[in-house]
């Protein structure tokens, strides 16, 4: 049985309390989202959130508002400021499944009585690990799933600003070769299946940690981090494109992005909508943090 209430229902409150306070989110209407592809952009600074995958310091990112996107200001007929904050966090939201009774497989990881789970989708998923494999320095990529069913539970934790305390995150990556997460707590642990495996992952503060020593040695401009996401996207689309329907339409999307290139001012604003066009394929939100 699926929960009460829909994937949106769910996201707004995640994303607002990933936020943790520092009112740095861009929400840039239908217009605007048509020409960058996203529909968020989010400063993500809740600790919890992040401890939970083991970062000691929060992430820092890409600064929109440092590069010129006069391109997108053209076919706009205006200009507006973008966020001049930072992004390291790709998230899907995924809509829970709940069951009263475990099975015997599960049980024996401690999944018992009542759990929840959510699939999968194989095309997204190997597209997600193989982007988390190749940007790991640059972003946390993360299935996010209530630890609840019910509108009651959703308004009372949206209200009380507990709904990342009472979600559960997984890192893309963890379910390799799984098509189903499955967990009766909220954090990172759970149990993937189909062959059931027990994960339990890191503190999200040491995973903050490590991304952040590793932003510091590298001390790389945006526009570079900008060039090897988007570089990053159209490699994995490649590797996959013979039979991943997923990648075969963004290659033809962002072919024709391409071919059109000499009309950007700059590089950086054809590796921005590139990337971006690659998150919203994927069902990404590329959040601002």
């Amino acid at each position: 049985m699926n929960s009460e209430f829909e994937e949106k229902d769910y996201e707004a409150p995640l994303y607002g309390e990933l936020r943790f306070g520092s009112h740095r989110i861009a929400t840039p209407g239908q217009v605007f989202e048509g020409k960058f592809g996203i529909d968020a952009a989010i400063e993500a600074l809740n600790p919890l959130f992040w401890d939970m995958f083991g970062y000691y310091d929060i992430p820092e990112g890409v600064i929109l508002d440092d590069l010129r996107w006069g391109f997108v200001w053209k076919r706009l007929g205006k200009k507006r400021k973008l966020p001049n904050f930072s992004t390291n966090l790709l998230v899907q939201a995924k809509r829970p499944q709940v069951l009263k009774r475990s099975r015997a497989d599960l049980s024996r990881y401690g999944v018992t009585a009542k759990y929840w789970r959510f699939e999968i989708t194989p095309h997204q998923q190997l597209l997600l690990e193989r982007l988390s494999h190749k940007i790991r320095t640059r972003a946390l990529v993360v299935y996010a799933s209530a630890a609840f069913d019910t509108l009651d539970d959703l308004y009372d934790f949206t209200e009380k600003q507990e709904v990342v305390d009472n979600s559960s995150f997984v890192k893309v990556e963890k379910m390799t070769n799984h098509s189903k997460w499955n967990y009766n707590r909220p954090g990172t642990f759970g149990v993937a299946t189909s062959e059931p495996e027990f994960i339990e992952d890191m503190p999200f503060s040491e995973m903050i940690q490590l991304y952040r020593k590793e932003k510091n040695i590298r001390d790389e401009n945006n526009s570079k981090i900008l060039s090897e996401l988007h570089n990053a996207a159209v490699s994995i689309c490649h590797e996959l494109r013979e039979n991943n329907p997923i990648a075969k339409h963004y290659l033809r999307i962002n072919g024709r992005l391409e071919r059109i290139s000499e009309i950007f001012e700059h590089k950086e604003s054809l590796d921005f909508i590139g990337f971006s066009l690659f998150c919203n394929i994927a069902k990404l939100k590329w959040l601002v943090i």
